[in-house]
């Protein structure tokens, strides 16, 4: 009944949400991708609000319409579900004058309602980008393989004969899955034009396998891109990038782009690229495109820096974790440890929503930590039982001076208020679904008004939190 009831709302959305669209036509926008669609919106937001009337909107299948009808939800209680079903109609106006309708476009599950094909029913990009591809949301996509005997448990066996890792053929099959559904935002919404990540082996397949009458723009490393990487370097105080662009009047043009403050990691260059392509798509000038990127500020959570005590500089990064992303942020404060000889301090919480691919994707990242990593704690019964056990000897041995692991990031926070070392970078990223790390956070900030600029501190996540014990 409960599941009649949400697809009937769903539809309602729905409907209200395609009347506005229809009736304002706003030029949309649509972003896919495993990680950094957040920070690509936010961006593409920056740039080009400059241009026209923009909206952003997003990321999943009550996200969009919502946003779309200038809706919100607040307290998701049942009272607030309830308000904005009697608001919809009155919402088909909320786009009046919109130029621009940014939407980022998260997939969970390869079947209807948290899929591209069902986000598509919502909206249709003029402009798609697919940013990249991990294995985030893996556990809904496994159920796609479960029918071939190869690929489940009935034929680990065999696998393992064949002198073939199970667990990483899995991965590898479930990271192509969640390719395919994410690029479908080219290859099946009918799109005038299309970017993508060509360094990405996934994406590259399912675009090129696709007869999709679409104008493409890739991005990445190679200077054949119509976006192409030159230049990356961080330190404390910023960030910088270069890029070389083709489709600015045809010619090859050089942006250079100084971001003083944001510390991000080099992965940055896929949501530059892919923000410089689609602005010059739409004729937005190269000066324009540059002042909008170097006003633009992350959402938090994101890579925000902030002071701690014992003259630490936190990067808190603590709104989500994947894979990828965790080994961004690894190789960020490995360049900032050999520039500053400060101390690392990772803060690590479960990666969640990988299923089958937990233990595999853990397993990496505790490999990764080594050398980069001097102080380890951990948060979460996923790095207690995949990352702890990588670390059997004692601590010296690893190149580590201490590892712990405390049962949520409350108790994480109180030990690391007494224990920081002096001037240390203090990397902090895990997933929201019950680890919250953003609540250790709050023990080690030396301006405690800072605390407003840490991720889920509304009413609604506070409650969240407070029921379990944070």
């Amino acid at each position: 009944m409960i599941g009649f009831l949400k697809r009937c709302f769903l539809s309602y959305l729905r409907f209200f949400a395609r009347g506005a669209l229809a009736k304002h036509k706003p030029t949309i926008i649509g972003i896919a991708g495993s990680v950094g669609k957040s920070s690509t919106a936010h961006a593409l937001f920056s740039v080009l609000k400059q241009y026209g009337n923009t909206k952003l909107v997003g990321n999943s299948e009550t996200g969009i319409p919502l946003g779309i009808l200038g809706l919100a939800p607040s307290t998701y209680s049942l009272v607030d579900w309830l308000k904005m079903f009697l608001a919809a109609p009155s919402g088909i106006d909320h786009l009046k004058g919109t130029k621009y309708l940014i939407a980022e476009m998260g997939i969970d599950d390869p079947y209807p309602p948290k899929n591209m094909e069902y986000l598509l029913t919502i909206l249709k990009p003029d402009i798609a980008i697919v940013l990249n591809e991990s294995a985030t949301h893996s556990m809904q996509f496994e159920k796609l393989l479960a029918r071939n005997p190869l690929l489940s448990g009935e034929g680990a066996a065999e696998r393992s004969e064949a002198g073939v890792r199970y667990e990483e053929e899995r991965l590898k099959l479930v990271t192509q899955k969640i390719a395919e559904e994410d690029s479908k935002i080219i290859t099946k919404s009918g799109c005038k034009i299309g970017i993508y990540n060509a360094d990405d082996e996934n994406i590259n397949a399912a675009i090129k396998q696709s007869k999709a009458k679409t104008t493409l723009y890739p991005f990445g490393k190679e200077n054949t891109n119509a976006v192409s990487y030159k230049t990356y370097d961080v330190t404390t105080s910023g960030s910088s990038f270069s890029f070389s662009s083709t489709m600015q009047q045809s010619n090859n043009v050089t942006i250079s782009l100084n971001l003083p403050g944001l510390l991000l990691p080099r992965e940055y260059e896929q949501t530059f690229a892919a923000i410089i392509a689609a602005a010059a798509s739409l004729g937005v000038p190269k000066e324009t495109i540059i002042k909008g990127l170097q006003s633009f500020s992350l959402p938090s959570g994101r890579s925000t820096l902030l002071t701690g005590i014992n003259n630490s500089k936190i990067i808190d990064s603590s709104y989500n974790a994947s894979k990828a992303a965790v080994f961004a942020f690894l190789e960020l404060v490995e360049r900032l440890k050999k520039q500053t000889k400060r101390p690392v301090v990772f803060l690590f919480g479960d990666m969640r929503e990988l299923g089958d691919t937990a233990k595999i994707e853990h397993e990496e990242v505790a490999k990764k930590l080594t050398g980069i990593v001097d102080y380890l704690y951990l948060v979460g019964p996923l790095t207690q039982k995949f990352v702890l056990p990588s670390y059997p000897l004692a601590p010296s041995t690893y190149s580590l001076k201490e590892i712990r692991w405390f049962a949520n990031a409350r108790f994480a926070g109180e030990y690391l208020k007494d224990h920081i070392p002096q001037n240390a970078l203090v990397l902090v990223k895990g997933s929201q679904n019950t680890i919250f790390l953003e609540e250790a956070i709050k023990y080690i900030l030396a301006n405690k008004e800072d605390t407003k600029k840490l991720c889920r501190q509304s009413a609604f996540w506070k409650d969240v939190k407070k029921r379990q014990g944070l």
